[in-house]
């Protein structure tokens, strides 16, 4: 396991970036078998907000829609590879835009296509050569068009009226060709309504958040206290907080199971405790073993073309992708210390987490700081951690 030695390196580290600027805040927390083995928290200056503890954790939420996505379809028993036409309707003649020329989709999209990226299906972000995350596909411009990204950031929107519009979106590239990143999961989320009859609040609960006594993850409302804001990067000065991000301003019409979650550290550690260790008697290895292996066809050497996501530490060369984790499929190509079959995500608020399979612990990183990427925190953890003579 990880030395008294790392421990301090790391506590070293979380000071550092503290003090340097590098972050405003962050929480660090390393458990195994549900058993906190490091918990730290630094901060500069927030003041009234030091004992909040609820934390948005954005694209942390869409691992949580996939294992329960998982859980809805074999309680159904609706297979991974069917088609989601089969469910909701809209999706039975899908057309792919390439080239400025309207394709019909090669294949149908899968609940398999949704859990692993690979439906075609994109996000509408801006334009770009230098961000992370990148609308740089011709169908992104459609979706821009539309604003649903935004529509389903701000909950303006209900599930009725997502559906119908991205039902009506063409794909960026045909289903099971390539993974990319997009509105896939909030698309599973929406369609887990339809199958259980209830909000997806409601299926989170019922089908896990009870069993895990994850008590402090939810999808926010009017009433929700205790968030911690949001910092936003404004250079040369440092950090601002967002005003308004300790509060929840408008009611929720839309559940985002892709980015719509509030949590705690010590909440995610039982959901990452569980992938790693889960109970057979709740839900089979194989099903969980899904998560856990890589579900597409070799790495994803495909993203150094800028089209859509460029962050390495999470998806590119040497990296696949499960049912709602990357996962390290070949060490000699990425460009940091990791051990293979690691698991791992973000949201875009810097809350990271990984799950490491072969020394069998979970570690998160939870901050609020827009924008993701400004400092790639995790690649220096992982070099950190892994340069440990332990870890061999």
């Amino acid at each position: 396991m990880i030395t008294p030695h790392t421990y301090s390196n790391i506590s070293e580290w979380l000071q550092n970036v503290v003090d340097n600027n590098k972050i405003p805040f962050a929480k660090i927390n390393i458990s195994q078998n549900n058993s906190m083995l490091f918990s730290e928290f630094k901060h500069k200056n927030l003041g009234e907000y030091a004992n909040n503890h609820l934390y948005r954790i954005q694209s942390l939420t869409k691992p949580i829609t996939s294992l329960v996505s998982l859980i809805v379809l074999n309680k159904y028993k609706i297979n991974i590879n069917d088609p989601i036409k089969s469910v909701v309707e809209g999706f039975s003649n899908s057309k792919v835009l390439s080239n400025g020329i309207f394709e019909d989709a090669k294949s149908d999209i899968t609940f398999a296509h949704l859990l692993t990226h690979t439906s075609g299906i994109t996000y509408g972000f801006n334009k770009s050569n230098q961000s992370i995350l990148r609308g740089n596909t011709e169908a992104d411009e459609f979706y821009r068009n539309v604003g649903l990204l935004r529509k389903v950031q701000t909950s303006s929107i209900n599930s009725s009226e997502f559906l119908d519009m991205i039902s009506a979106l063409p794909l960026a590239y045909h289903p099971g060709s390539r993974w990319n990143y997009g509105l896939s999961t909030d698309l599973l989320g929406v369609i887990l309504e339809k199958i259980c009859n209830k909000p997806l609040n409601t299926i989170f609960k019922d089908e896990l958040f009870n069993y895990l006594n994850m008590t402090d993850t939810f999808f926010p409302d009017l009433d929700t206290k205790n968030i911690i804001p949001t910092y936003k990067l404004t250079l040369p000065s440092g950090f601002k907080i967002i005003q308004g991000t300790d509060q929840i301003k408008n009611k929720t019409q839309f559940q985002s199971g892709g980015g719509g979650l509030i949590s705690t550290p010590d909440d995610y550690h039982k959901f990452c405790n569980f992938i790693l260790n889960p109970d057979p008697d709740f839900l089979s290895h194989d099903i969980i073993n899904k998560m856990k292996i890589n579900q597409i066809s070799g790495d994803m050497t495909y993203l150094s073309d800028g089209s859509n996501f460029f962050d390495y530490a999470f998806a590119g060369p040497g990296i696949g992708f499960t049912f709602g984790f990357s996962i390290i499929v070949n060490q000699s190509v990425v460009d940091f210390k990791s051990p293979i079959d690691l698991l791992s995500w973000a949201g875009s608020s810097n809350t990271i987490s990984w799950i490491d399979q072969k020394h069998n612990f979970v570690f998160t990183m939870f901050s609020q700081l827009i924008p993701f990427g400004y400092h790639n925190y995790k690649k220096e953890l992982m070099n950190l951690i892994y340069s440990d003579s332990n870890f061999v």
